[in-house]
């Protein structure tokens, strides 16, 4: 079942782990998704620990995730490093884990989501560490 309602944390959450402070969120895609450039660090998903609806100052770690639906990884790419720091932000990249029309867009399994994709219907439940 897709959860349509973007970023919303879980009752509960956040808590604290040790030093760190754990938040688990539901998190639907975009409506356009556009493929990871790894060499420019363009497109993907931006996902920024301010911005997104849960104000923390940045990110340790995102644990990668299926959808609720068994049908798309969501691996998040810390794509600038943090040297030892916390991290402003994570690109979300998606890959289908099944040949077939997902979003509107014909994908095959093992590869990373069509560019256009519609992921707005598809929701990941992410476990992030944050400070």
């Amino acid at each position: 079942m897709a959860f349509t309602i973007g970023v919303l944390p879980l009752p509960g959450y956040p808590m604290q782990f040790g030093d760190k402070t754990v938040v688990k969120l539901d998190r639907t895609g975009p409506t356009s998704y556009t493929q990871f450039t790894p060499s420019t660090g363009a497109g993907g998903d931006v996902f920024n620990a301010q911005t997104a609806g849960l104000n923390w100052g940045g990110f340790d770690i995102i644990d990668p995730v299926v959808d609720t639906t068994g049908q798309i990884m969501c691996y998040p790419v810390c794509y600038q490093g943090g040297n030892g720091n916390a991290v402003a932000q994570y690109t979300l990249r998606y890959f289908s884990l099944t040949t077939a029309t997902l979003g509107g867009v014909s994908q095959t399994a093992g590869t990373e989501i069509g560019a256009t994709t519609n992921l707005s219907t598809f929701s990941w439940r992410l476990r992030c560490v944050v400070v």
